[in-house]
């Protein structure tokens, strides 16, 4: 299945990595739930390796999920739910006491509101000592830095052959940020992952892309 998102020259290697961690932790049979799921490419990652693990798949438009349905591999429980992000607390999942649970750059759509209701329902979906992996963009905060991240862009570009993004000085980059384009921050995210009651870790950073998890504590 080839990746419908093209725009991030480091995403392959962030997503292999979050497909690693759930595939060497997770138990056999075990079940994970992805949050926006899209036509399935991080599931089938996943599921490529251990067609074992059951799969909940949480996405806003059927199409999608009809997609998805269709891209991965049979092998363990696919359940398909229409839900809307932005309304965390009204889907309606078939199950709780995931092993895993993942979202995939679907966090900067949201409000911080909903980022944080979002990191929530994935807890409480959680079974002690589940992980939530999350990728997404982090905001960048600090002018004095810019210059630097500037030069990591343009070294991504150099390296991959496209640039994962530009902006020629901070006021164009925050002026660049809009409703559907609303990264948070490292710190944001630490604070929300705690009052869900999720041990954080940052896995991987580059660019202004990160990788993050979560562990639920045992029981």
């Amino acid at each position: 299945m080839e990746d419908p998102i093209r725009s991030h020259p480091t995403r392959a290697e962030q997503l292999d990595i979050l497909a690693t961690v759930i595939t060497d932790t997770l138990p056999e049979g075990g079940r994970f739930l992805d949050l926006g799921i899209g036509t399935g490419f991080v599931a089938h990652l996943i599921l490529s390796t251990r067609p074992d693990l059951g799969l909940v798949g949480v996405d806003i438009k059927p199409e999608s999920l009809a997609a998805a349905r269709d891209n991965l591999p049979a092998g363990g429980e696919r359940l398909f739910v229409e839900g809307d992000l932005t309304r965390p607390d009204a889907i309606d999942l078939p199950h709780a006491g995931f092993d895993g649970a993942i979202s995939a750059l679907t966090f900067h759509d949201l409000s911080d509101e909903a980022k944080q209701a979002v990191i929530g329902r994935a807890a409480e979906a959680l079974a002690p000592g589940g992980v939530f992996l999350l990728y997404d963009r982090i905001r960048l905060t600090e002018p004095r830095t810019f210059a630097l991240q500037q030069s990591l862009w343009r070294r991504i570009e150099r390296e991959f052959g496209r640039a994962m993004r530009e902006a020629a000085d901070f006021a164009a980059y925050q002026a660049d940020l809009a409703d559907n384009n609303r990264p948070a921050t490292l710190d944001n995210y630490f604070a929300w992952f705690s009052a869900a009651g999720l041990g954080a870790q940052l896995l991987h950073l580059h660019g202004n892309v990160m990788l993050m998890a979560g562990v639920k504590a045992a029981g």
